[in-house]
């Protein structure tokens, strides 16, 4: 595996800081970790998702983010607002092109995994079309079992490869936790992983190395 897809339940659910802390870690193991968010929307001046992660990885902002928006929508909805149209082939080409130049490289989406890039195209089939395995990303709290069953077996049945479920957030105020990664355990046959609400951005090593493991390295 050289590529994988960090998608989530929902927007705001923490997939730039588990991709963050992936490409870090694989840094860390000498990889050259490549990043591309293929559309990030709510872009003002930068996009901060992809500064963020090229930060890490060392690449150009516009090889690591190649489309973006100002408007804080779905790719699709930005389309319809009037922002301009661009090609799922060219898409796929950039994506190609990154895969042969770097070791590794982390696909993130935007919002959650049935959110469309553009109309009859979400992020299921963009998975789908490139090949890549995913990484789904959920809330701590209440409210996330209903997600995140919801957008498990969606992913099932289009047909994915879900490597893992993690669940980001933990702080130990809501009760919910105590019990959600156990249900959603039952629901989905996977155990998450289960990632705590930190002050900054480095998780410590233990719980990275948890998120590496999911891709098998």
């Amino acid at each position: 595996m050289k590529s994988l897809l960090i998608t989530g339940t929902d927007t705001g659910v923490g997939k730039t800081f588990i991709a963050y802390n992936i490409a870090l870690t694989l840094k860390e193991r000498g990889l050259k970790v490549g990043y591309l968010k293929p559309v990030e929307t709510d872009v003002k001046d930068e996009p901060l998702d992809g500064g963020l992660l090229c930060s890490i990885t060392g690449q150009d902002l516009k090889e690591a983010v190649p489309i973006t928006y100002p408007l804080p929508l779905s790719p699709y909805a930005c389309l319809l607002e009037g922002g301009e149209d661009f090609s799922i082939d060219e898409l796929k080409q950039h994506y190609l092109n990154l895969l042969e130049k770097y070791d590794f490289l982390l696909v993130e989406g935007a919002g959650g995994i049935a959110v469309p890039i553009r109309k009859g195209y979400n992020y299921a089939d963009l998975a789908k079309d490139w090949g890549l395995s995913i990484i789904l990303v959920a809330r701590a709290g209440l409210g996330t079992i209903n997600h995140t069953y919801l957008s498990y077996f969606y992913a099932k049945s289009r047909g994915l490869n879900v490597l893992g479920i993690v669940m980001n957030g933990f702080e130990g105020k809501d009760i919910s936790e105590r019990t959600n990664p156990r249900i959603v355990q039952e629901l989905t046959n996977i155990k998450p992983v289960e990632i705590p609400k930190i002050e900054g951005l480095v998780l410590e090593r233990r719980h990275r190395e948890a998120l590496v493991s999911l891709i098998g390295l």
